[in-house]
């Protein structure tokens, strides 16, 4: 019988990081991340990146 599911990813995500923002904040995270076309994690990722990238 064939496995069912997702398939099981090379790097899995198993950290979890939980953040207290306020309502603007959550509104621009999810406004951004929307015209993106991003989750908000992803979005939020996608920020820490770009930090690192500063000089």
């Amino acid at each position: 019988m064939a496995e069912r599911g997702r398939p099981k990813s090379d790097n899995p995500k198993s950290r979890r990081i939980t953040v207290k923002v306020t309502e603007s904040e959550f509104s621009r995270v999810e406004e951004v991340a929307t015209k993106k076309g991003l989750t908000k994690s992803e979005a939020m990722l996608r920020g820490i990146e770009l930090l690192d990238a500063e000089k």
